[in-house]
């Protein structure tokens, strides 16, 4: 009898340490970037708390992401020991299987597009859609996707037609219609660990009449014969690639942001882009 009661309580221990441990495991979330700019830091920032609090992060970069981004950058921030992609992902099993939450750090115009729509034609739309499929909480940061995102309107990007915009919106409401929590960048964090977001939006459509301001291009130019350009620019458009578009390699700054537009153009010609 005493044998089977100190049996009973050893055990009774081990089920309650196990109880304990269970319960203060980290969070675990995967994490993409789609090729969008907008938003990144404030999705980063966001990012960068979650790691605060004890959750460890996969990263996954869609090919317009590697190209656009800077993963070497993403990695270092975050501490990585990858950075995800097309090219190296053996299993997407061992990515959506071990997740407790999906986050989209940066959603672009074209990933809310194909999700609102079932299509799953890359690595990335393939991996979330696993989540929908599974059940797996998903959040997203709205704003390279949202039509009246503040900074889209600073490029030059708040002028399309009411019918335009009402059907990118369309796309972020689907989106929730599916159970996806679309917030701002900032608010990743909060939504993440079941806080409420502070979902305030400031509306700037860009107008006709709003002064323009013409930034320079330096060094737009081939450098030597190696086919070289750099583009030292705060906002790389699709015009500015036109007028390099005879170049190999074209070099742009790290903290430079490329519209879709231009990266569009850069896969159209074929450029190698390096940030430096």
């Amino acid at each position: 009898m005493l044998e089977n009661g100190l049996l009973d309580g050893l055990i009774q221990k081990i089920v309650n340490e196990v109880v304990r441990r269970i319960k203060n495991q980290p969070k675990k979330a995967v994490v993409f970037f789609t090729g969008a700019t907008i938003g990144f830091k404030e999705s980063m920032d966001s990012l960068l708390k979650l790691q605060k609090d004890g959750w460890q992060l996969k990263v996954v970069l869609s090919d317009d992401g590697m190209m656009v981004l800077n993963p070497a950058a993403i990695q270092k921030e975050l501490n990585l020991d990858v950075i995800y992609h097309s090219g190296n992902i053996k299993s997407q099993k061992e990515l959506y299987l071990s997740a407790d939450m999906f986050v989209i750090a940066t959603m672009s115009v074209n990933t809310a597009a194909k999700l609102a729509v079932g299509i799953t034609d890359t690595v990335l739309l393939s991996l979330i859609n696993h989540g929908f499929m599974a059940g797996t909480p998903v959040v997203a940061a709205k704003n390279a996707c949202d039509p009246d995102d503040p900074q889209r309107a600073t490029l030059g990007m708040g002028k399309s037609s009411p019918k335009y915009r009402a059907m990118l919106n369309n796309n972020v409401e689907t989106l929730r219609e599916f159970g996806m929590k679309v917030v701002n960048g900032k608010d990743l964090y909060a939504t993440c660990v079941g806080g409420t977001p502070t979902d305030t939006k400031e509306l700037i459509v860009e107008t006709t009449d709003l002064p323009s301001k013409k930034e320079p291009v330096a060094n737009i130019g081939l450098s030597g014969n190696n086919g070289d350009c750099v583009l030292d620019k705060k906002v790389i458009s699709r015009t500015d690639i036109l007028k390099i578009r005879g170049a190999k390699t074209v070099k742009i700054p790290t903290g430079s942001i490329v519209t879709e537009y231009a990266v569009e153009a850069i896969k159209e010609f074929g450029l190698q882009v390096i940030r430096i």
